[in-house]
């Protein structure tokens, strides 16, 4: 053979071989999508399950790590390494879509054109049991519901009916209050705003029967939290809770309320004379008698000097009047009276009060002329009274 052809030969295969080796560690960068759908059980069928994170791994050994994570509760996110690649989110259908995974080989399964990977996937949901799976993707392919994961409730759930009630009257209350409420001894407290009712859903571990607590409060002292019977304290406790559906009473003890219009009579005749002396223009005080006896006057109704008055009934062609009428003792256009541990801190004991209704003394006194003497009319009153007091001639008191 020529030496000159000889050395060429030579030359051309050790090129090939040259060139081989290096296509041989020559790696390739494939990509892919991958989608598919998560549903829970319901009923007899399924229900599509949003707002699930999905994550996407390369590493199988990363990925059944930071599983049993899930599982034990120690994390709700992946541990960050070369093995955990995308994340997703499930749409209200359930559906996911990671839209772009890459991956390099240098043995990929069709040479340069294409591969074949494996995914490794986590979803997670806190209302959810961890799951897993793997896929099987195709580099240029979107890989389209390729995954159908059904997911186990993790949780029970139960709606809490809440009837807050004015303990006085036993009706649901018209004032709003904010409650307050939370499970067992945790640090997470929730709280909403209510006017008399609310519908508020709970969820708990599955197999867990929690205690669920309950404050009420208002601003200012105007309402206290209390039981039926009027015992104030400062939380409510619902032991063992189910699954369903629970109906919770709440009680609050209203610590405040404006005075009526107070009416009635000392004399109640009918004559045909007006202005029956000693009956009629008698000077009117109201009063309450505080906590330690001791008789206190109402500046609003001192300062009103209300009096005693007939009215004129006609009867045919005559007319008759009758005597020694009073209204309007308490409230009336120029003034109201709101009885509160504030305004007047002496008229119970406040810190010892007990009772469903906030119950006060008061006086009603008259300054007769003719004979000089005071009288008075004493009664107790709290909301649920009538403010329409009748004739009290009989009832009368001297002072």
């Amino acid at each position: 053979m020529d030496r000159r052809r000889f050395a060429y030969v030579r030359f051309t295969l050790a090129a090939l071989a040259v060139l081989t080796v290096l296509l041989a560690g020559c790696s390739v960068v494939f990509e892919a999508g991958i989608s598919g759908k998560v549903v829970t059980a319901s009923g007899t069928g399924t229900a599509d399950v949003a707002d699930v994170n999905v994550f996407a791994y390369t590493d199988k050994s990363l990925r059944d790590s930071d599983f049993e994570k899930f599982e034990a509760g120690t994390i709700v996110r992946p541990t960050e390494g070369s093995g955990y690649v995308a994340t997703t989110t499930t749409n209200a259908n359930g559906e996911f879509t990671v839209n772009k995974i890459v991956w390099e080989t240098k043995n990929s399964e069709f040479g340069k054109t294409a591969d074949v990977s494996k995914l490794y996937l986590i979803f997670y949901h806190e209302d959810y049991k961890p799951a897993k799976t793997d896929a099987t993707v195709i580099s240029g392919s979107t890989n389209a519901s390729n995954v159908y994961i059904k997911l186990e409730g993790s949780k029970d759930y139960t709606t809490l009916n809440i009837t807050v009630y004015d303990v006085t009257t036993k009706k649901a209350m018209t004032t709003p209050v904010t409650l307050e409420y939370w499970q067992d001894d945790s640090a997470e407290h929730d709280t909403v705003t209510l006017t008399g009712n609310a519908s508020i859903p709970i969820s708990f571990k599955k197999g867990e029967n929690p205690d669920v607590f309950f404050a009420l409060s208002s601003p200012g002292d105007s309402w206290k939290m209390c039981t039926r019977e009027g015992s104030l304290i400062p939380e409510y406790k619902v032991l063992d809770v189910e699954e369903g559906t629970l109906r919770v009473s709440l009680y609050m003890m209203g610590f405040e309320y404006t005075l009526p219009a107070f009416s009635g009579d000392i004399d109640g005749t009918y004559t045909s004379t007006p202005n029956l002396d000693g009956v009629d223009n008698v000077r009117i005080h109201l009063a309450y008698v505080d906590k330690n006896g001791g008789v206190q006057y109402f500046d609003e109704v001192e300062s009103a000097e209300p009096e005693t008055y007939c009215t004129r009934t006609p009867v045919g062609d005559a007319s008759y009047f009758e005597h020694g009428l009073f209204s309007g003792i308490g409230y009336n256009d120029n003034y109201s009276i709101v009885i509160n541990q504030e305004n007047y801190p002496e008229i119970i004991d406040w810190a010892a009060f007990e009772g469903t209704e906030l119950s006060i003394k008061l006086r009603i006194i008259f300054d007769f002329p003719d004979p000089a003497t005071t009288k008075f009319y004493e009664f107790d009153y709290s909301p649920l009274k009538e403010a329409t007091l009748g004739h009290i001639k009989d009832k009368l008191e001297d002072v």
